[in-house]
């Protein structure tokens, strides 16, 4: 339990585990400076490669035990489950393809999470663990970076509020021009798995970046 500082009792830590965001991926050290502004959440296990040199190397970096470096999500469950002082949560930070079965995995095990977008590559998907979490009693949470800026959030409240009128029409794009060249070709990792609809699922961009747009709508209106 996080406590305000507000009552005076001394603030816990929560802790959490992180299943990607090695060397060489982009979004989970966003993440990790993320959680860290509040000081609220030390990050202490990780599986972040499926090559465990990669893992060891990055937990290291980041100052953690050995014994808490995993070369699986797997072992890094059926582990943290067991233990004590096991995560309180952990954040998946992979490809599309692997959410489900990381995310059920830790549920399983009683751990709470927080999934990158987009949540699974079937919906069939998404309502199980949304089941899974229900009967668990956990909590999860999917990451939609873009409604925490305070610019989006004062939208919101314009809207809300009717400062813009009857809200009739929403046109949205995000548009971008990384991947206009076959980047996939030169062995870019970023640009390989989102270009393979074996790990991005059927939807491909429209999971990736149309899944901001989607939610940006929904939360704006």
């Amino acid at each position: 339990m996080i406590e305000g500082s507000a009552t005076g009792k001394k603030t816990t830590k929560l802790t959490y585990g992180m299943v990607g965001g090695g060397q060489g991926a982009f979004i989970g050290e966003i993440h990790r400076k993320a959680i860290a502004m509040d000081g609220k959440a030390e990050l202490v296990a990780g599986c972040f490669s499926r090559d465990y040199q990669n893992t060891l190397t990055t937990g290291q970096m980041l100052g953690l035990d050995e014994d808490r470096l995993y070369p699986s999500f797997e072992e890094m469950m059926e582990a943290e489950g067991k233990r004590e002082d096991k995560i309180d949560f952990v954040v998946i930070v992979t490809p599309n393809n692997s959410h489900f079965a990381i995310s059920k995995l830790a549920m399983q095990h009683g751990i709470h999470v927080v999934c990158d977008k987009p949540l699974t590559t079937a919906s069939s998907d998404a309502e199980e663990l949304e089941r899974l979490s229900s009967e668990k009693d956990l909590l999860f949470c999917v990451t939609y970076t873009y409604t925490g800026y305070p610019i989006v959030k004062h939208l919101r409240e314009m809207v809300s509020k009717g400062d813009l009128g009857d809200i009739r029409f929403v046109n949205a794009e995000y548009p971008q021009e990384w991947l206009s060249n076959p980047l996939e070709r030169t062995g870019q990792k970023q640009a390989a798995w989102r270009t393979d609809p074996e790990q991005t699922g059927a939807s491909n961009c429209v999971g990736d970046i149309g899944s901001h747009i989607e939610n940006m709508a929904s939360y704006l209106t």
